[in-house]
């Protein structure tokens, strides 16, 4: 047996003497009590003075469990069985500091990164009920009037819903945006999509997504697509995402003049999120470039990007520009926009 191996094992049961599992939050404060349960962003503590507590993640800087734990690193990665488990934040000389979970095993100590990606259960306890099912949104809405010479008026609406369960991913959004000039309509219409994400590990999935958008003003009245096609994510943490998707879509096409096309088309999707400055300041990147094999529509592009601060945990100010063109032979369709208002989050 190693000395650092001894080393830990003593630490650990000196630390059990003197009371049970133990978790630091960046406010000061200490929790005693058993910790039964990590996952996602909240860590469980039994405690005999309040019950199960549940903490968040990020609140927390350290903690140590003296039980027996189940540990996985993510939904496809085998379990590690450990004597006890320590999480700490190391910092190093101009690096950016590291969270650590050092679990304590036969083999010695296994360290990894912490993430939201990772699990813990102590053993032999009956464990608060997994979340299998995570849903998160935003809803940002604006409007501008100025009644001077031009009298421009602009409202847009747009919201974002995304459901994980399990292996999957659903990801519902819908957009408004109409704007006038001296009582003239020079932009007016509304999009709706939907997709469905299936992991077949950490990275690579496979994406079915539909869309639709109708428009009143430009050529092209409605755009209805419907898709599929192999993604690939190419990392999600706390701070940070980036996914990329191909897809093979089938396309309908209806024009202001009742004309009707049906285009097979190949599509590239990405979608990027960073948070800056402590999560108070977010960019995020949506958008999707398509052509079809007929060369009836050279171009279909859409592409949207959005910056929000953080008012509170809820509330943000939020502003953004999103860009749509469809090139065809038949006609064509562009809209531009640019907003400014407020964002409601969970």
């Amino acid at each position: 047996m190693s000395v650092k191996k001894i080393g830990w094992s003593v630490g650990l049961l000196l630390l059990s003497s003197v009371f049970a599992d133990e978790v630091a939050l960046k406010n000061g404060d200490r929790l005693s009590g058993q910790i039964t349960y990590l996952e996602g962003p909240y860590l469980f503590l039994k405690t005999d003075y309040a019950g199960t507590v549940k903490i968040d993640q990020s609140q927390v800087v350290s903690f140590t469990t003296t039980n027996a734990v189940n540990v996985k690193r993510d939904l496809f990665s085998s379990e590690i069985v450990g004597h006890g488990a320590e999480f700490k934040i190391v910092k190093k000389e101009g690096k950016r500091a590291q969270r650590l979970l050092l679990v304590d095993t036969d083999d010695g100590v296994v360290q990894m990164p912490m993430s939201e990606q990772i699990s813990l259960a102590k053993i032999n306890e009956k464990m608060p009920k997994r979340q299998d099912l995570k849903v998160t949104g935003n809803v940002t809405f604006g409007a501008y009037i100025d009644r001077d010479s031009t009298k421009t008026a602009r409202y847009n609406w747009a919201n974002t819903i995304k459901i994980e369960h399990g292996l999957w991913r659903h990801t519902l959004n819908g957009a408004f945006y109409r704007k006038t000039e001296s009582d003239r309509t020079k932009s007016y219409y509304y999009n709706l999509g939907y997709s469905v994400d299936r992991f077949f590990s950490p990275h690579f999935f496979w994406q079915s997504a539909m869309s639709y958008q109708h428009d009143w003003i430009e050529e092209i009245r409605e755009n209805t697509m419907v898709g599929t096609g192999p993604g690939w994510q190419l990392w999600n943490n706390e701070r940070s995402a980036f996914s990329v998707a191909t897809l093979l879509n089938y396309q309908v096409l209806e024009y202001r003049n009742d004309d009707h096309r049906e285009n097979p088309q190949a599509s590239l999707k990405w979608d990027y999120r960073q948070a800056l400055m402590n999560q108070s300041i977010k960019f995020s990147t949506t958008g999707e470039v398509g052509r079809s094999f007929n060369q009836a529509v050279t171009l279909d592009l859409n592409l949207g990007a959005t910056l929000s601060y953080q008012l509170t945990d809820a509330i943000s100010v939020n502003t953004g520009v999103s860009y749509e063109k469809i090139r065809s032979k038949d006609g064509e369709s562009r809209n531009r926009s640019v907003h400014f208002g407020l964002g409601y989050h969970w």
